[in-house]
């Protein structure tokens, strides 16, 4: 700082050090910029795509089931690829009522007999825990009376940390199921392609995979549940009557009545 020299040299670096930081936040202001509206273009365009997909698929759905009158998904149906500009649109179906439902107990306390036994069988052939029946069912039902391997609030999930609530009520969706005890999320892994909260319990035969078909009845062995896929490869169920000509289903079939179908929605 002795001379006018010394001095001119310092503000020169001062002033050369704001401009560079002003360029750089100029710089970083107008890439970030540009990554936002590059993104917001693309969710909005995905949004769109998306939506359409859903529209489409609907649609499609709704013609095939009017004009054939049952519902069957072959692989081409069950997944198609739509070009999208420079990306592409997947629309995948999956159905519902190839489900079991998850409605296996009352609010009152008692058991619906018609979808628990088949929810039993399968989380059985799965080979996961016994309880996992009972924890559903206490987490249903709406009164404080713990079955033996079930839990409610004033109980297992009282003494959580965080404790919380049992909901006393139905299922609105699969993934609720990880709030219910013993459902960790590698039983969900296993569990959750066969199960649904959103049917009215009846399982289609078109549709539903072995597991589903085998835990329908006890009487269904895996051979049986074979020869319905097979048959309805052939030729799709047009009514609940024909699984009657499925060998081995020619008495069993009566009793299924009322718990399948051939069509969804």
């Amino acid at each position: 700082m002795r001379g006018e020299k010394g001095f001119a040299l310092i503000l020169t670096l001062l002033i050369t050090a704001v401009l560079v930081a002003v360029i750089a936040e100029a710089v970083y202001s107008v890439h970030s910029g540009a990554l936002n509206a590059a993104s917001a273009r693309d969710t909005l365009r995905g949004a769109i795509l998306a939506d359409g997909g859903a529209t489409l698929a609907g649609k499609a759905l709704k013609a095939l089931n009017d004009v054939q009158g049952y519902t069957y998904l072959s692989p081409a149906d069950s997944e198609r690829v739509i070009p999208a500009g420079d990306g592409a649109l997947v629309v995948r179906v999956e159905d519902e009522h190839s489900k079991l439902s998850l409605a296996i107990a009352y609010k009152n306390g008692e058991l619906n007999e018609n979808l628990y036994d088949p929810f039993e069988r399968l989380t059985d052939r799965l080979g996961l825990a016994k309880e996992l029946p009972e924890a559903l069912s206490d987490w249903i039902d709406s009164d404080d009376a713990s079955r033996a391997l079930g839990g409610e609030t004033n109980g297992w999930y009282g003494r959580l940390d965080p404790p919380y609530e049992a909901k006393n009520g139905p299922l609105d969706s699969v993934d609720e199921l990880l709030l219910v005890k013993g459902y960790t999320p590698s039983v969900m892994k296993r569990l959750s392609p066969f199960v649904t909260a959103h049917t009215d319990g009846l399982v289609n035969i078109n549709t539903a995979p072995k597991e589903v078909l085998r835990a329908i009845s006890d009487d269904i062995t895996e051979d049986m549940a074979g020869r319905v896929i097979a048959y309805r490869e052939r030729t799709p169920f047009a009514d609940t009557a024909e699984i009657r000509k499925v060998a081995g289903f020619e008495t069993l079939g009566f009793s299924l009545q009322g718990r399948i179908t051939v069509k969804s929605d």
